[in-house]
């Protein structure tokens, strides 16, 4: 019935759409368009704290992390969760719980931007850390200067500053990456017009 009753704040007081239910630390977990917020378990609602700040400012309130065991075949492992009781002053409001629950949505849903948006050569499609060593090496750092360069010239740097030569299939490893793609999705027809582009000199099969 909490449950319930809480989902029901949620739409009534907040814009979160697309409600959803998980089980997780053996509780149920309350999300938003993936995103979860809240956690449940048994009569008691922990609020996420999707940063540091977050941590600090429930900490200074007296707010409580939710305490879970990962079990073993010989033991359960007590971890502290980053879910925390509800502030006491709001503790018997549900329209300011809602909200608080809509900021940390909010802020979780950032979070979770930041964590997904690749901010090295390496977290791109294709990309590993040895080919990031390798563009490094050709005096390309940040994926920001990659997309400056384009595939044609980074492809041709990486030539220029190896004794051994790379291959062709890494110009696609770099189209494919700045395109967010696998590599091995580029239309034939781009992959021809790379390799000419790229000229037959630095070419090896």
């Amino acid at each position: 019935m909490m449950l319930d009753n809480f989902v029901d704040s949620i739409q009534a007081y907040t814009e979160l759409k697309e409600i959803s239910i998980r089980s997780v630390f053996g509780g149920k977990g309350v999300l938003s368009n993936g995103v979860m917020f809240a956690l449940i378990k048994g009569n008691k609602l922990y609020l996420r704290a999707p940063n540091s700040k977050f941590k600090d400012e429930f900490s200074q309130l007296g707010c409580t992390p939710y305490e879970f065991h990962w079990r073993s075949s010989s033991r359960n492992y007590p971890s502290l969760s980053s879910y925390y009781s509800i502030p006491e002053a709001v503790k018997h409001c549900d329209k300011q719980i809602a909200q608080l629950c809509e900021e940390v949505w909010s802020v979780g849903l950032e979070e979770k931007k930041r964590k997904e948006t690749p901010t090295r050569i390496k977290d791109l499609p294709n990309m590993q850390y040895k080919t990031e060593r390798m563009l490094r090496k050709a005096g390309i750092h940040s994926i920001d200067e990659l997309r400056e360069q384009g595939p044609v010239n980074a492809y041709k740097a990486v030539c220029g500053s190896h004794d051994k030569q790379p291959g062709i299939n890494l110009l696609f490893y770099i189209a494919g990456a700045l395109e967010g793609i696998h590599w091995s999705i580029l239309p034939e027809t781009l992959r021809e017009t790379l390799s000419r582009q790229a000229s037959s000199d630095y070419l090896t099969h």
